[in-house]
């Protein structure tokens, strides 16, 4: 015997959870509720961090020197980091404070840093004139990984052009003659430069996006080649390039990106996180986000502008004082 109510309830299609009718059914959505409000605290969160306010910047440097001018003592001549987020370190590992500590005994120089997150080369080149007022030994220059991201998507170049206040996004070749730029007005002021080619960007070796990035390299090395003997090249988008898989490696991706980023505020600045720790759990090998340095990378810097700073310092002391016995 059938049932007609039972049939009937058996055969009557569901009906679809309509859409939101109201923004007060929207706002008051739970799953709604909480995705917006874990991205507009990691939002704060990356803004707090990246808008702080720093005491090892030129602008503090030249603060001190003028100072310092008035009671007759001059600091050193430093040496200074210039970059963006790669170089300012506190959305990565710190590779200029680990340099600071590297030259206190050796070479006791102040070292500042002149990285400033979200900046691309257009950006870097407006605040040359500041680094050379502060009268460096030596500079490096890291610049470009956010050049290679704006090229990314039209979205991500929307961002930089809005948010980090660049009229166009660049291409390769107006990265060549920014960089050259900056290279002749610091080796003109008489400072020692190491030019440094952009890590990788994504963990695809393969990838477009590092196809682009490997260009940028030998662009880089192209100009600090052609700079002379007071120049030189530091190969970073090689020596992270070997920390990849030949394959399968994690291309760049600007959601992934973002999300990463906000949990690596957290583990950075609130769980104080070990970032070898977190590399291996997003089961990474040269970045910690697909885009900022890992320990290993950072490392690398250290140690090597290091050896940068302290051997053409014994170069340039030992020149200066052939110069005076003429």
């Amino acid at each position: 015997m059938h049932c007609p109510g039972r049939l009937l309830a058996h055969t009557q299609p569901r009906v679809a959870r309509g859409a939101w009718e109201s923004f007060q059914e929207f706002a008051q959505d739970p799953v709604v509720s909480v995705v917006g409000w874990s991205f507009v605290l990691a939002s704060l969160t990356i803004l707090k961090v990246a808008l702080a306010e720093e005491s090892d910047t030129p602008a503090v440097f030249l603060r001190g020197t003028s100072v310092s001018t008035a009671q007759t003592a001059m600091p050193d001549s430093p040496v200074i980091c210039v970059g963006d987020s790669l170089t300012r370190g506190n959305l990565s590992a710190d590779w200029v404070g680990n340099l600071r500590q590297m030259l206190t005994d050796s070479a006791k120089k102040p070292v500042l840093n002149a990285g400033v997150n979200m900046q691309c080369i257009s950006n870097v080149k407006k605040r040359i004139e500041e680094v050379i007022a502060c009268k460096p030994s030596h500079v490096t220059v890291l610049v470009g990984t956010n050049d290679l991201k704006a090229q990314a998507s039209a979205l991500e170049g929307w961002l930089y052009r809005t948010f980090g206040k660049i009229p166009n996004v660049g291409t390769l070749e107006t990265y060549e003659q920014d960089l050259t730029e900056i290279r002749d007005r610091l080796l003109a002021a008489g400072a020692r430069v190491a030019l440094i080619s952009p890590p990788v960007l994504g963990e695809d070796v393969n990838s477009a996006a590092n196809q682009r990035a490997r260009a940028f390299a030998e662009t880089v090395q192209r100009i600090a080649a052609d700079g002379g003997e007071r120049c030189t090249y530091f190969p970073l988008f090689e020596r992270t390039c070997a920390e990849l898989p030949k394959t399968g490696g994690a291309p760049y991706d600007g959601v992934r990106f973002f999300y990463w980023l906000c949990l690596l505020c957290f583990d950075i600045h609130v769980f104080k996180r070990d970032l070898s720790d977190v590399q291996r759990e997003r089961k990474l090998g040269a970045t910690l986000d697909l885009v900022h340095l890992g320990p290993k990378a950072a490392n690398y810097l250290s140690a090597m502008t290091a050896a940068f700073v302290t051997t053409t310092a014994q170069d340039d002391v030992r020149l200066a004082a052939a110069s005076c016995k003429v």
